[in-house]
């Protein structure tokens, strides 16, 4: 696939020191937006707008106790914060020369 960027994604192991490294694509004809971090990473925006539904407790404002759960819809996009050395490919992929 053309289309796909490759990028590598690093987190922290719960409960430990160790760093793991997860190597992850996105495809680049749905990318909406990229902004530069102050800390050298970049922000990109995907363009995939959805809504999840989720259960949260209903809580009744006078007596403060819970009625119940309701159902609430978010809407989400998709976020991908890219390293310095992925964000310099990046751009340079994406560049009009």
């Amino acid at each position: 696939m053309k289309n796909q960027f490759f990028y590598t994604r690093t987190a922290a192991v719960p409960g430990s020191a160790e760093i793991t490294e997860h190597r992850e694509s996105f495809n680049m004809d749905k990318v909406v937006r990229s902004v530069a971090m102050e800390d050298g990473r970049t922000l990109i925006l995907m363009d995939d707008i959805h809504e999840r539904t989720v259960e949260t407790p209903d809580i009744d404002i006078k007596t403060n106790k819970m009625k119940g759960v309701k159902r609430e819809r978010n809407t989400y996009q998709s976020e991908i914060y890219l390293d310095a050395p992925d964000a310099l490919r990046f751009f340079n992929l994406t560049a009009i020369q």
